[in-house]
């Protein structure tokens, strides 16, 4: 089914700024591509990267967000950067929103050229800019939609299709699990320690089916969530409903994030019951 129906539960992941801090050019870039590429093809709506080992979140979140926005759009939205030198090298995301000139939908991912009052020039992507309705305000990038032959401004939210991810940064675990560890959310941290994730299926399935939000946590190539908890002081229980080990008898002495994330993801991916029925 293309394009794919946005996730239900919404699924959020987080990862740790300090990810692929121990690699060099290009390896880094072409690794938090391999991250961007797991996190579309599951239908990831939301990154978070949360602040560890004193690590900026920018060098994750420029990539991340220069290979989420379409193509045509890069000229506008992806600066100069030395954290970017090698994006042309990455795969591209190729997400429902990157769409070609040719390819038919409803909706468009846009940037105002310029605009008056509520009526805007927006480039989305075609042979010639657009005439759209865009209420006052917004920043330049817009997302359209095509009502009886006329584009406006609809909020990507009320979009029915998975339509990408964003990048949000947080100052530590422990905010990460404050802010967005609602009742309604089911928060799963990953960890080799962790239960294998085939004894609980079952159980997974209905927690997942009743859920508004899935939260998956990752740590980092060298340091688990229950290691960065206990370095913020933090009880990971408080927050956190199952601990995972979403790779059981694994072949390898360690699996990298955007390894985890994949591996993660598929398995949740198949347990979503809304996906598999």
């Amino acid at each position: 089914m293309w394009p794919p129906p946005k996730p239900k539960p919404k699924r959020i992941i987080a990862i740790a700024s300090s990810n692929f801090s121990n690699l060099k050019e290009p390896a880094r870039t072409l690794h938090i591509a391999l991250l961007a590429r797991a996190a579309a093809i599951f239908r990831v709506e939301q990154i978070i990267i949360y602040k560890e080992s004193n690590k900026p979140c920018t060098p994750i979140k420029t990539v991340l967000e220069a290979l989420e926005a379409p193509q045509y759009l890069r000229k506008y939205l992806v600066p100069k950067s030395r954290h970017l030198r090698y994006i042309g090298a990455a795969p591209p995301l190729r997400a429902p929103s990157h769409l070609l000139r040719d390819e038919q939908s409803p909706y468009r991912e846009g940037y105002i050229l310029r605009r008056t009052g509520d009526k805007a020039i927006v480039d989305i992507g075609l042979e010639k800019p657009v005439q759209a309705k865009v209420p006052p305000g917004l920043g330049p990038r817009v997302t359209l939609t095509q009502i009886q032959g006329h584009w406006q401004y609809i909020d990507r939210e009320q979009i029915p299709v998975y339509w990408g991810y964003t990048v949000t940064c947080q100052q530590s675990l422990k905010q990460t699990l404050q802010n967005y560890g609602t009742p309604k959310t089911l928060v799963i941290a990953t960890s080799r320690k962790g239960t294998p994730i085939n004894t609980l299926a079952t159980q997974l399935k209905t927690k997942i089916a009743t859920a508004e939000t899935l939260l998956v946590l990752f740590g980092t190539h060298n340091k688990g969530i229950q290691e960065i908890a206990t370095q913020e002081n933090i009880n990971p229980q408080h927050y956190i409903h199952y601990t995972l080990n979403t790779a059981p008898l694994q072949g390898t002495k360690t699996i990298r994030t955007e390894e985890a994330v994949l591996t993660t993801m598929a398995i949740l991916n198949l347990l979503d019951q809304q996906t598999t029925t």
